[in-house]
């Protein structure tokens, strides 16, 4: 496999896969004579190969001014402008994962003690994992809140109920007079493409790089490492990690501006 055209990740995988099939074969009547258990575990990669299949690229992930910045830019003329904004709003507020955003309810939003989150609960939204947890607002300037918190209320003065989803399909229908009208329906958002096109639209359109919305979670995470204990573990809890080393290792890497930070700082003219 090694000397064919084949990434070693996908190899690695394979083999994985293989052996695993072989564990479970052996035990099986008639099989055990026919192989040995030592023998499956030469079915590997060396270390490096295995290294390199493991190796990911550099996670991009947005700075919270270039989104502060998209953000302020939508328009919003039309409902759909309005509801796009609420949702990488919400994004940048919560770091959901795009499954959670884009099965958000109306009652997903709770306030208590004048500090809002989301009730993330595998019973109405799309869970990774099925774990429910509370994932509060970070702390972002008022207006960013202020337009979830407004589009809500907007769903409510139109009859929208609790169970009803946050983010509404919004069709293009013939209105009374024939002409072609966007209603909003109480039906959520079905696909992860139709909100990786908002993204998409919303920062090419402020001069940025498309970058997925799962890499507000990097965002959020990365400048949590530059801040408190305190407030790295309150984001760890927000994001849904159940280790602080899946926060540092997997989405921080935010080391890498700290490390900038201090080798900018190196004084090298005594060298």
């Amino acid at each position: 496999m090694t000397t064919a055209n084949l990434s070693l990740s996908f190899i690695n995988d394979n083999l994985r896969t293989l052996r695993d099939f072989l564990k479970w074969l052996i035990h099986q009547r008639g099989y055990k004579s026919k192989i040995n258990y030592n023998h499956i575990d030469y079915l590997n990669l060396s270390n490096n190969q295995r290294n390199t299949a493991k190796a990911s690229e550099y996670k991009k992930a947005y700075k919270i001014n270039q989104i502060l910045k998209t953000i302020r830019a939508m328009p919003v003329v039309t409902d759909k402008d309005k509801r796009d904004r609420a949702i990488i709003s919400l994004q940048s507020l919560c770091a959901l994962r795009i499954g959670e955003l884009r099965s958000v309810k109306l009652k997903s939003i709770i306030e208590e003690d004048e500090k809002y989150f989301i009730y993330v609960s595998p019973k109405d939204m799309g869970v990774k994992f099925a774990k429910t947890r509370h994932a509060f607002f970070l702390p972002l300037p008022q207006d960013i809140a202020d337009y979830v918190i407004t589009w809500r209320d907007y769903l409510v003065k139109l009859g929208f109920t609790q169970n009803d989803p946050l983010f509404p399909v919004i069709d293009n229908r013939f209105g009374k007079n024939n002409l072609l009208e966007k209603t909003i329906v109480k039906a959520g958002i079905k696909s992860d493409t139709t909100i990786r096109n908002i993204f998409k639209k919303a920062f090419t359109n402020a001069g940025y790089e498309y970058i997925r919305p799962h890499s507000f979670r990097h965002t959020w995470a990365r400048y949590a490492e530059t801040q408190s204990p305190a407030f790295l573990n309150t984001v760890r809890q927000c994001l849904g990690h159940n280790s602080i080393d899946t926060t540092l290792n997997s989405y921080g890497q935010s080391s890498l501006a700290e490390q900038r930070r201090v080798i900018g700082d190196i004084k090298t003219g005594h060298i």
